[in-house]
C-alpha cells in the first residue's frame, strides 16, 4: 500500500464490520468493490489535460532500470503492463509519454474519493490507494437497486474528481473484487445471489484473490485448474493438503467467503526495497544495501512504536526470477542491529554463488505495539538501546540525509 509522503510499502489490516444499516442475523450481505481505473495515469491526465487520450506511463524512465508503475488504457492497448521494464514498454508503445510518480497528488485524489464513498455508504474499508470495499446491505430502500447505487457512486466520483471507476457487486468481498476486474474499464458487473457458482466456475484458480502463484501451482499439481473444480473438491482432501486454509479455499470458490468488516489502521507490515543501478554479484555490496534498508524500516517502526515478530526478505535476480522467505524471530524487536542479524543470515545463501541480483527488499511483519516481556537485566539493556536509537533518529531528522551513510 502507498502512504502519503512515504516510500515504504505498508500493509494495513483490513476488516469490515457492518454499522448504520440494521441487518437481520443470517441475511444476505451485499458488497461493492470500487476500483479506480488506471489510477496514477488518470491523475496525471487530469493534472495536465493535454495528456488526455494519450498513452501515459508513470514511472520507469527516470531510471535506466526502472519499471512501469502504472499505464493509461491508451498505453495498455499496446500491451504495456504494470511492472514491465521501461525499455520493453517503450518498445511496445514508442509514442508513450513517461512521467515520474507524484505520490502526493495520488494520495490527495485517493482521499477525495474516500470522502465521497464515506458519504454514500454506511461502511467503507479502503483496501489500497485505488480500491475500496463498501457494505451496502439494507440500503436498497435508499437507492432503489444496487445498480442504481453503483451509477450514483460512479457519477459522484467522476463529477467531483474526473476519475472513472469500475464496480463489482456481490454477496462476498472476493466475488465483488473479481467482478470489478471484469468490469474494467469504467463498467459495472453485479453477481446476484445464487449465481456465484456460475460466475466463478469457469475461471482459473489464480483469478481468485488470495490464491497466489504458489497455492495456484499446488492446486494445478493436484489437477485443479478452475474454481469450479476447486469448489467440487472434498473438504477433507483440501484440509489434508492445505491445513485449515483448505476449507477456506473451497468456501471462496463457492463465493461464500463473507465476513464482517471492521476498518482499522493497524499496520501489519512495513517494508522497503531498492533496485541496484547495475546487476550485483558481490554479497558485500548487497549486504551493505540490506543494512541501509533495515535502518530505514527500523526508524519507521520506532516512529510508530511497532515491533516486528517476523521478517521477510526478497531477492530479484537479473533474469527477473525471485527468491524470498519469511521467518519468525525469537523476540519482537525494532532494533536495526537485531533485524539485520537475522536478515543477513537468511539472505546470504540466496545471493552468494547465485545469479546476479537486480533488487532486494526487506519487510518487518506481524507487527505488535507492545515490547516483548524481558527480565530485569534484559529490560535495562533494552532501555539503553531504546535511548540510543531515539537519539540517533532525532539526529537524522535534524541533519541532511547525505550526512549519514550506513556502514557495517
Amino acid at each position: 500500500m502507498i502512504e502519503k509522503n512515504s516510500s515504504f510499502q505498508c500493509d494495513k489490516k483490513l476488516q469490515i464490520r457492518p454499522r448504520a444499516c440494521a441487518v437481520a442475523a443470517g441475511s444476505h450481505r451485499t458488497f461493492f468493490h470500487v476500483d479506480l481505473d488506471a489510477f496514477f495515469a488518470s491523475v496525471e491526465q487530469i493534472k495536465n489535460p493535454k495528456l488526455k487520450n494519450k498513452p501515459v506511463i508513470v514511472g520507469g524512465r527516470n531510471s535506466r532500470r526502472g519499471v512501469v508503475a502504472a499505464a493509461s488504457y491508451e498505453a495498455k492497448r499496446f500491451g504495456v503492463t504494470t511492472g514491465m521494464p521501461w525499455q520493453q514498454a517503450k518498445a511496445k508503445c514508442p509514442e508513450a509519454i513517461f512521467l515520474p510518480a507524484d505520490f502526493e497528488a495520488y494520495a490527495h485524489y485517493s482521499e477525495k474519493v474516500q470522502n465521497i464513498l464515506n458519504e454514500m455508504a454506511p461502511v467503507v474499508a479502503q483496501g489500497s490507494v485505488d480500491e475500496s470495499y463498501l457494505d451496502l446491505t439494507g440500503c436498497e430502500r435508499i437507492y432503489g437497486t444496487f445498480r442504481r447505487a453503483a451509477e450514483k457512486i460512479y457519477g459522484a466520483v467522476f463529477a467531483d474528481t474526473g476519475l472513472k471507476v469500475s464496480i463489482g457487486i456481490a454477496g462476498s468481498q472476493s466475488v465483488a473484487k473479481m467482478a470489478s476486474t471484469f468490469a474494467k474499464p469504467s463498467g459495472m458487473i453485479e453477481v446476484p445471489k445464487g449465481s456465484e457458482k456460475k460466475f466463478l466456475s469457469p475461471l482459473p484458480v489464480e483469478a481468485m484473490p488470495g490464491i497466489g502463484s504458489k497455492i495456484g501451482e499446488r492446486l494445478r499439481q493436484m489437477g485443479i485448474l478452475t474454481l469450479g473444480q476447486l469448489a467440487a473438491m472434498p473438504q477433507n482432501l483440501l484440509r489434508a493438503s492445505f491445513g485449515i486454509y483448505g476449507p477456506f479455499l473451497k468456501s471462496k470458490a463457492l463465493g461464500k467467503d463473507t465476513w464482517e468488516l471492521e476498518v482499522t489502521e493497524t499496520i501489519k507490515s512495513v517494508g522497503k526495497q531498492e533496485t541496484f543501478p547495475e546487476d550485483i554479484s558481490d554479497w558485500q555490496i548487497v549486504r551493505q544495501k540490506l543494512f541501509e534498508l533495515i535502518e530505514k524500516v527500523g526508524r519507521k517502526l520506532r516512529e510508530d512504536n511497532l515491533y516486528a515478530r517476523r521478517i521477510g526478505i526478497l531477492v530479484r535476480y537479473a533474469d527477473f526470477t525471485v527468491a524470498g522467505l519469511s521467518k519468525t524471530i525469537p523476540e519482537p524487536t525494532h532494533f536495526d542491529r537485531i533485524l539485520f542479524g537475522y536478515a543477513e543470515k537468511f539472505m546470504q545463501p540466496l545471493v552468494e554463488g547465485r545469479k546476479p541480483v537486480r533488487l532486494i527488499g526487506f519487510t518487518a511483519q506481524d507487527l505488535v505495539s507492545k515490547p516483548p516481556q524481558l527480565d530485569l537485566f534484559q529490560t535495562a539493556k533494552s532501555e539503553r538501546w531504546e535511548r540510543f536509537y531515539k537519539s540517533l533518529d532525532t539526529l537524522k531528522q535534524k541533519l541532511p540525509a547525505r550526512s549519514f551513510r550506513a556502514t557495517i
